[in-house]
This record gives C-alpha cells, sequence and structure tokens, in this order.
C-alpha cells in the first residue's frame, strides 16, 4: 500500500529531477526509474482526449481510474537500494537516448519490473517519490489520486528555464514527447517531433520561433502550479523549492526537504548536501546568468512574455 507519497512537480527544466534524485536514494523511499509515463500515458495521454493538451482535472479521476493508477504504481516502483547501481551504469540514462533501446527498456521493465521489484524487498507498504513534469499541467487530477501527499515544486529563473528548454528541444536524441497530429515549423528547431510538455493552447505554437515555444511551456506550467496549489485543500502540503537557494544554501534547503517529508537530516542527506547529485541534463551548469550564453537575444525579446510569472514565483527581472 502506498502512503505519504511525495510528488515532485514544475516545470521543465527547473530542477525537478534533482530534487528527485535527491530524494528517491533515500532508503526511505521507493520510485520509478525516471518519469512515470508508462503509468500516466495510459491514462492521461492528449490523444485519447482529441490531443486538446495534457491538461486534467480533478473530475477526470473517477474511482476505477484512480484505482487502476495506484495498482500500477504498486507494481512497478522499486526501492532506493535498485538504482545507486543502475545510475552509476549509466543504464537509464543511456538506454533512453537511443529511441528503440528506449522501447525496448520500457517493455522489458514492463514485463520484469513487478517480479525483480518483489526480489528487492517484500515490504506491503510504500513510500513513493514521484516526478512527471507533464503533471505541472494536470495536478488537480494527480491529486485526487494521492490526496494525501506532499508537493515539491521546484522553480528556477524564467530565463535559464528557457535557456535549458531550447538547448534541450535541439538535442537530437533526447526530450521529444509527441509526434502531433499537425506540422511543426518553428524557427530555430530543426525535427518534426513536439518536445517536452503539451499545454492548452499550443496550437497557437506551432509556427512560433523557439523562444516563444519555451517560454510558453514554462509559463503554462507555472501558472497551472500556483492556480492548482493556491487552493485550500493543498495548505500546508507544498514546499516551493528555488532552484538557486537549493544551490547556493545545500545544507539548509536539504534540510528543510528532509523536515518537509517527515525524515531525519540523517548521513544520507548530509552527504548529499555536501555534494549535490549530477543531473543528466544538456548542461549541469546552474549559476544565475547561464542564459547571458548564445540564447541571450532570443531570450531577451521573451523577457516580457515571462515578466508577471517571474515575479509572482519571487524573481525580478
Amino acid at each position: 500500500m502506498i502512503h505519504e507519497p511525495v510528488l515532485i512537480a514544475g516545470a521543465p527544466r527547473s530542477g525537478t529531477s534533482l530534487v528527485q534524485k535527491i530524494l528517491r536514494n533515500h532508503p526511505a523511499f521507493w520510485s520509478m526509474p525516471s518519469e512515470s509515463e508508462i503509468i500516466w500515458d495510459e491514462f492521461c495521454h492528449p490523444k485519447l482526449r482529441g490531443w486538446d493538451s495534457e491538461y486534467m482535472d480533478e473530475t477526470l479521476a473517477t474511482a476505477a481510474i484512480r484505482q487502476a493508477i495506484l495498482d500500477r504504481f504498486e507494481g512497478l516502483v522499486w526501492p532506493a537500494q535498485a538504482f545507486g547501481p543502475m545510475e552509476r551504469t549509466n543504464l537509464i540514462w543511456g538506454f533512453r537516448r537511443i529511441a528503440p533501446l528506449r522501447k525496448l527498456m520500457r517493455l522489458a521493465y514492463e514485463y520484469l519490473g513487478p517480479q525483480l521489484r518483489k526480489l528487492l524487498a517484500g515490504t506491503d507498504t510504500k513510500r513513493i517519490v514521484e516526478k512527471t513534469v507533464s503533471n505541472s499541467l494536470r495536478f488537480g487530477f494527480v491529486n485526487e489520486i494521492f490526496p494525501d501527499a506532499r508537493i515539491i515544486y521546484p522553480v528556477r529563473d524564467g530565463r535559464n528555464s528557457i535557456n535549458s528548454l531550447m538547448q534541450g528541444w535541439r538535442d537530437p536524441t533526447r526530450f521529444f514527447s509527441y509526434d502531433l497530429p499537425v506540422p511543426l515549423d518553428i524557427a530555430g528547431y530543426a525535427h518534426t517531433r513536439w518536445n517536452f510538455v503539451l499545454p492548452p493552447g499550443w496550437r497557437n505554437y506551432t509556427h512560433r520561433p523557439l523562444e516563444e515555444v519555451c517560454a510558453f511551456q514554462w509559463n503554462a506550467c507555472n501558472e497551472a502550479m500556483l492556480a492548482e496549489t493556491a487552493k485550500p485543500k493543498y495548505t500546508g502540503r507544498v514546499m516551493l523549492l528555488h532552484l538557486e537557494e537549493l544551490r547556493d544554501h545545500p545544507q539548509r534547503k536539504i534540510a528543510e526537504l528532509a523536515e518537509f517529508t517527515s525524515l531525519p537530516y540523517d548521513d544520507y542527506f548530509r552527504a548529499v548536501a555536501d555534494e549535490l547529485p549530477i543531473v543528466n541534463s544538456p548542461d549541469n551548469d546552474t549559476s544565475t546568468d547561464k542564459w547571458q550564453g548564445p540564447n541571450r537575444a532570443a531570450i531577451e525579446r521573451v523577457v516580457p512574455m515571462i515578466a508577471p510569472t517571474m515575479e509572482r514565483l519571487g524573481y525580478q527581472v
């Protein structure tokens, strides 16, 4: 039985993977090897709703769907001790970068995961850590699945997130999410598949410059999270975590993470605070001026698009 889950949700390229990696290797937790699309896509894929978007609200979370999703997590999550050896061999990310092998890995995990998981640990109760960035657009739905969850909402200066999003879009082997039913003609982008999240209104951006697409995605995810988590039912359940503060004050912020998740600030967390994990990404540089590189002019053009949301998140433009 899943109890006291920790959900990590926010805009892509904002620190969600770093927080997931910090928590999921703690012996208190179980998780998936990466994001949980293998489960969510079965019920939440936008093609199921005419390619409208990834947005879903609580009205779509029927009792049957909720139980089916919980059963899937029960069968597919692994304990923390499973991930250290895999990460050291780069097994997960190495396979994910090669499309045919990625599909093969997903099938193997679907088939072998429950059997291997039973061998690793036999407990009937599990605290899971879950991170899927698309959940930022459907958190009302997700909360109905896990109404007792603690929620960690990582945020990052929008200019740096957009810089990293642009690099991710241009990567020829990673971050592809959808073959859309309409063609793309995005200036600054040479591929045919949509990357990262699919917010409502995405059709208005299939012919826009890449920096505008990325600003649109960043805005949509953060505005959706801010609106949803402002509701009274989330009171005391949400931790807003600025990536810059985690980088500059790791001991203090890791201690706050431990307290928020009702865990002691133990030797595991102390070691993590001394050396934050390296996250597989287009760049591992989280410096505040990272955006002032090759993409600077493009990002400056979209600052007016993101300025109101940045200010709501505590950033000065």
